[in-house]
């Protein structure tokens, strides 16, 4: 609030670069008139007290009674006015997003800065197919009958696609165990609390499944598990790492006729998800340490990748800076994202009442979501290493896991059906 009346500017600024609006002056008034409350509430309290002390010495017991009334009724009054003006102000202020770092260039996906390019796009000799036809040819991705299971936008991962999903999890894991991230695998449900400490209530709250008759939404990302651990919690040490295993769901409210073939943009997919508490003054550090890890297994696996610096308007409400990085698709031929890398500043901390108190400094912690893998990555995988039969070269670096160098093309009575 004081940051806010004292850079109104600022304020308005960032809202429009990020295509939110805001009225300073509607929160300015409610401040106001919040202060003025609280002032008249404090003295009418005051004076109940006062002449609690003076009951016994009174005369006239029932004007005093008279008096002590009339100022118990303006007490409930104004305690009323008091949650009213709150409850107004909470509302406004809660849909405000983070200040964006200087960084951040103003716009949406079109002003996405390439940071750099690793690795050269394939070059086949045939048509490339996309990973959905690939999959059906070699029987590791069933669209039509996960549609059979649970409806559009969902699908089955089959064979080695799985043990693809395997290896890559272990993998990273290892790495990151390595740098001192501790392993968690959370609840996939979440508490409203949770969701609202996170950043993704009230400004995602279309993409959440939620559970009927209760305080719970299946969650988007682990993220929001593991920031929900430490809600309302004095953090005694510096940094926390985390690294979150966990199936993700999301409605894709908003999303229908985006990415409707293939399995890019689902309602349920699998992820690893770096998380970390920092001291602001290693925010930067642990940043670009997760975005060192997300590139690191893209160059294990000999991916052709980009690295971008996310516009104004293509990141979410939670975040003061994004990268993203994108790999190369060779059916769609562009770059498609694979992993996000958000870091928070104290905008999450701050909501879920998260701080830290170390030898004698507090303060509130920076938290930086980023993912480590996720399923899309088999799916870049698929379409980079794949054949002209329609088989798939398998990684060098997946080979042991897999047992094979390449996945093969299926039987006719063994492929996966086509997608209707």
């Amino acid at each position: 609030m004081k940051f806010i009346l004292e850079n109104p500017e600022a304020v308005i600024e960032n809202c429009a670069h990020r295509g939110y609006e805001v009225d300073i002056e509607r929160i300015a008034s409610l401040d106001r008139e919040r202060r003025e409350t609280i002032t008249r509430l404090d003295e009418t309290r005051h004076g109940i007290t006062v002449l609690g002390r003076e009951w016994k010495n009174t005369t006239d017991q029932e004007g005093h009674r008279r008096k002590a009334n009339a100022l118990k009724e303006d007490r409930t009054h104004l305690e009323a006015q008091l949650e009213g003006i709150e409850e107004a102000l909470r509302q406004i202020l809660e849909r405000l997003p983070n200040m964006l770092d200087p960084r951040v260039p103003v716009g949406g996906e079109e002003e996405n800065e390439i940071v750099r390019t690793v690795g050269t796009p394939p070059s086949f000799d045939f048509a490339p197919r996309s990973h959905e036809e690939l999959g059906r040819l070699t029987a590791t991705i069933d669209i039509p009958r996960g549609v059979n299971v649970a409806g559009s936008r969902f699908y089955l991962l089959m064979n080695e696609a799985v043990q693809i999903r395997y290896a890559l999890t272990d993998l990273f894991t290892k790495r990151a165990r390595e740098q001192g991230f501790d392993l968690v695998s959370p609840p996939y449900l979440a508490r409203r609390e949770t969701l609202y400490a996170s950043g993704y209530l009230p400004f995602q709250d279309k993409d959440n499944f939620t559970v009927n008759d209760s305080d719970l939404s299946l969650i988007g990302t682990s993220e929001q598990s593991l920031l929900g651990m430490h809600v309302g919690e004095i953090l005694t040490r510096l940094p926390l790492l985390y690294l979150g295993d966990s199936m993700c769901f999301r409605t894709e409210a908003g999303s229908y006729g985006r990415d409707t073939a293939g399995i890019l943009r689902v309602h349920q997919f699998y992820k690893l998800e770096q998380f970390v508490y920092c001291h602001p003054s290693e925010s930067e550090r642990y940043h670009q340490l997760c975005l060192e890890n997300e590139e690191w297994l893209m160059r294990e696996l000999g991916i052709p990748y980009q690295v971008v610096l996310t516009g104004s308007q293509d990141l979410g409400a939670p975040g003061r800076m994004k990268y993203d990085t994108e790999a190369w698709l060779p059916f769609q031929e562009r770059y498609r994202e694979m992993t996000s890398n958000t870091n928070m500043g104290d905008f999450q901390a701050r909501r879920g009442r998260i701080r830290y108190k170390i030898d004698g400094e507090k303060g509130f912690p920076h938290t930086i979501s980023a993912t480590g893998f996720c399923d899309r990555l088999i799916l870049s995988i698929m379409e980079n290493y794949q054949q002209e039969d329609g088989s798939i070269e398998v990684p060098a670096l997946l080979r042991p896991h897999l047992g094979s160098d390449v996945i093969p093309v299926r039987p006719a009575e063994q492929q996966r059906p086509k997608v209707r």
